[in-house]
């Protein structure tokens, strides 16, 4: 970090002092906009005018962290700036966020706010930087990309004229779903091994921009703004405002090396709050390629028993519970959130009763935002939803409840109240539509509404994990469309996607551990009768590489299969202690859609500062004994090549985990001088996973 009189302070990431090219906090005003025109977010007049009033430690940190504030004040326009900036032990991970504070006696207002800016990897010729980023959309989650950067901000001489490029490489959310369009999550890295990860930890509206400063990279951070979101907030003298939190992690020892940072930061954020249940259970959820929605008494009473004989833990039945209409369309319908009088015998507290007597915790799903139009607390509910130009905002024949309003909060605490009162110990919380720009109704902007209703909502569900000890939260939104940190701070699983497809579904899961903790990543696992048996297996596998979350119908299996749920399951039980300790890394690097061949890693920490200081912070809540093995998970989809060799110089490959030798078609397996091959015929649907051992020399002495 710099701090020039004359200048602004500026914040660099990587190796070198360069002097930073970005101003550490950029505020755009109606007023004062920006000192030079340019379309980006970057240049403001307020960001370049600031001047530092110093830096001063933190205190009240949680156990394991330490702080600063940067203050910084503008004295033309009286704005003040402080950013607080945190890290925990161990890791190399900066957490921003910035509040700015109207000292003026006239009112400001604020079109955007930057969370941080940066200027990354100094050093680096702009020839050898890439971005990583992951696109994203319902049933197509983390597709990741890699781009070298000089083909997205060209050179334009700026030595010729003078002036910096005006382009930007922009990541963007749209409306309330924080990774509908992008992951909220990317890396840069040069050729060497440097890598920068950012993360912006906010449910609703953010940007990130990538920029050319002359021969320099600008990195800028933003919840909502006003050209992307229709932020605006106005400051009364007075008053002021803070932008959501994101975060920044530095790696010299490689991208994935940045993405193990990454991971220890998300598992130092979970246990900053108090959270102590981070290893999931094994979860049955009647949803997908399943009752899909239509739950009743005879089909239950024929998936209960199966799920318990496999194994499961949980029970989780998703929508249709509270439906009394059957083969129509109860969307409209939806809000009181209570048992159907028609799906049940005997009512939904036998059903819950028929789960815990085979020895599992009941689960319910609900979305808790939506109100139907025709629902029969429509009239009640509808002064609490969200409103625009004086209108009640629907979408699908359905309000959404404004969180900001404490009735509506209220309402939703009373709806929970009631069905954990049912016996459940597990929630499913889903979120299957956008409201478009936000709700205007007491706001200076729709983007303002629903930056203070997402704030409203996250600190709701952390609300209700907190209220009920033993409450397990799934967070869901037509699959991943709400992957984002300020909900999984508190939310202890994570869907990965509504996808229905198993045999693309591998794609997804591989690329999740970038986006949300691996102990978290609820990948569907859907074994059905009409499978092949290299098809269960591999199904099964894409579950395993997350926390184990099943459905299909286990009632229906032959004996075969029914083993492989099996096996599936008591591998995940057996290694769910160990995997909060692990870090992903890709053997053979993130997959393509239509990839053949995909692989995924997790490996165990403990030979680095970072993960050591991790581990004592965990330690405070249980007992991390040392390992030095983790698991490879390799899948084979139809191609034209049956053949993979995985060279790693991390890890050596062992014994063959799942399925069990001989329960489908076998694989060739043989050590070379290349690595490790495998050989399956090409049109095979299968998978393995493998126990590694971790190597001692080399580039294990990483967390990754």
């Amino acid at each position: 970090m710099d701090a020039y009189p004359d200048r602004a302070v500026g914040l660099t990431i990587g190796a070198g002092s360069a002097r930073s090219a970005n101003v550490l906090v950029e505020c755009f005003t109606l007023e004062y906009g920006r000192a030079f025109v340019d379309h980006r977010l970057t240049q403001s007049h307020v960001g370049a005018q600031l001047r530092s009033e110093g830096i001063e430690e933190a205190s009240d940190l949680p156990n394991g962290w330490k702080g600063w504030f940067v203050r910084q004040k503008d004295a033309a326009t009286g704005l003040e700036a402080d950013v607080r900036i945190t890290s925990p032990r161990g890791v190399k991970a900066l957490r921003f966020t910035t509040t700015i504070r109207n000292t003026s006696a006239t009112p400001v207002h604020l079109t955007a706010v930057s969370i941080a800016t940066a200027t990354l990897l100094p050093k680096s010729r702009f020839e050898d930087l890439h971005v990583r980023f992951a696109r994203s959309g319902w049933m197509c989650e983390n597709r990741w990309e890699r781009r070298a950067l000089s083909s997205l901000l060209v050179d334009i001489s700026p030595d010729l004229h003078g002036n910096s490029a005006r382009d930007a490489f922009r990541l963007a959310s749209e409306s309330g779903w924080s990774s509908g369009l992008f992951a909220p999550t990317g890396y840069v890295e040069d050729d060497a091994g440097a890598c920068v990860g950012w993360q912006v930890e906010h449910n609703g509206g953010w940007t990130a921009e990538l920029s050319r400063r002359h021969r320099s990279l600008g990195l800028a951070l933003y919840g909502p703004t006003d050209l992307q979101h229709h932020w605006l907030r106005t400051l009364a003298p007075g008053e002021e405002f803070t932008t959501p939190s994101a975060t920044l992690v530095y790696s010299d020892a490689g991208w994935d090396d940045a993405a193990a940072q990454m991971t220890a930061y998300r598992r130092a954020l979970r246990g900053a709050g108090g959270e102590t249940k981070l290893v999931a259970p094994v979860v049955f959820n009647d949803y997908l390629n399943t009752l899909r929605a239509d739950p009743d008494t005879a089909k239950l009473a024929a998936l209960i028993p199966a799920a318990a004989k496999a194994g499961a833990e949980v029970f989780c039945i998703d929508a249709g519970w509270f439906a009394d209409e059957r083969d129509v369309d109860w969307w409209p319908n939806v809000g009181a959130w209570t048992a159907s009088t028609t799906r049940f015998d005997g009512g939904l507290e036998v059903i819950l009763r028929l789960i815990r007597d085979h020895g599992m915790a009941p689960g319910l799903w609900i979305e808790p935002l939506a109100v139907g139009v025709n629902s029969p607390v429509a009239a009640k509910l509808e002064p609490l939803c969200m409103k625009r130009a004086g209108v009640t905002i629907v979408e699908q024949q359905r309000m959404r409840l404004d969180m900001r309003k404490p009735e509506a909060r209220a309402y939703l605490t009373g709806v929970v109240d009631r069905m954990v009162g049912y016996g459940i110990d597990y929630l499913k919380v889903d979120d299957n539509y956008s409201i478009g720009s936000g709700p205007d109704e007491d706001a200076d902007s729709p983007g303002d509404g629903l930056l203070e209703h997402s704030r409203a909502w996250a600190a709701w569900l952390a609300e209700m994990a907190a209220r009920f000890p033993n409450l397990r939260i799934e967070n869901c939104a037509s699959g991943a469309m709400t992957t984002d940190y300020a909900l999984l701070a508190s939310a202890h699983l994570q869907s990965t996607s509504d996808l229905e497809d198993m045999a693309k579904y591998p794609f997804i899961a591989a690329g999740a551990p970038l986006v949300v903790l691996p102990e978290q990543a609820a990948n569907w696992g859907v074994p059905q009768p009409e499978m092949t048996l290299g098809e269960v297996v591999s199904t099964l596998t894409t579950s395993l590489a997350g926390s184990l979350y099943l459905s299909g119908h286990l009632d229906k299996l032959t004996t075969d299969q029914a083993e492989l749920v099996a096996a599936a399951v008591e591998l995940a039980k057996a290694e769910r202690d160990a995997l909060p300790r692990r870090y992903p890394i890709w053997p053979t690097g993130l997959p393509a859609w239509e990839d053949e061949w995909i692989t995924l890693a997790h490996l165990p920490g403990g030979v680095t500062e970072a993960s050591r200081e991790v581990r004592e912070i965990q330690s405070d809540v249980r007992e991390l004994p040392d390992d030095a093995d983790g698991l490879l998970f390799v899948w084979h989809r139809p191609g034209t090549s049956g053949e993979l060799t995985v060279t790693n110089q991390r890890f050596e490959v062992g014994k063959q985990l799942f399925p069990p030798q001989g329960a489908d078609e076998p694989w060739g397996v043989a050590t070379t001088d290349s690595g490790t091959m495998f050989t399956v015929p090409a049109h095979t649907i299968s998978a393995r996973v493998y126990r590694i051992q971790r190597k001692n020399e080399g580039p294990a002495a990483s967390l990754g």
